[in-house]
């Protein structure tokens, strides 16, 4: 591989190399071709997305309309709070179950929400809330 011919490109003496960059050209190109709006996509996984997003968005956005009282109304469509089971919770925070037990025991950890007689789950927004409080607590 000496030196390039003016006017070479550096793969013109290897040709496995410039089919390989051709092949890969011609991937990225169909990659880049977005599909037809009003029509279902090919992709399985596209189809359900497609799908769910059409469920969960509105065909019309809520006008947002702020009552004389001055106090926005809630949005029927409010996002629910989310629940974290004792695993999930332990992972946020890389706190054993048994820390957090103790922890709950002692009252400085957030109140569970009792689901069952022995089942219980943390607010996703109070465990956050409580991670960032450790975090301000360091300074």
């Amino acid at each position: 591989m000496g030196q390039i011919a003016s006017g070479a490109t550096p793969f013109d003496d290897n040709p496995g190399l410039k089919n390989a960059l051709d092949k890969l050209e011609r991937l990225t190109s169909l990659l880049r071709k977005p599909e037809p709006t009003n029509s279902v996509p090919s992709n399985p996984v596209h189809a359900l997305q497609a799908t769910t997003e059409a469920a969960f968005n509105p065909a019309s956005p809520e006008i947002d309309v702020v009552p004389a009282t001055g106090r926005k109304p809630r949005s029927a469509m409010s996002a629910a709070p989310t629940l974290l089971s004792m695993k999930q919770a332990s992972a946020m925070t890389t706190l054993s179950v048994s820390s957090i037990k103790r922890m709950m025991a002692a009252g400085t950890f957030p109140k569970p929400v009792r689901l069952g007689e022995s089942r219980i789950a943390f607010v996703d927004a109070e465990i956050h809330a409580w991670v960032r409080a450790r975090i301000a607590e360091r300074d």
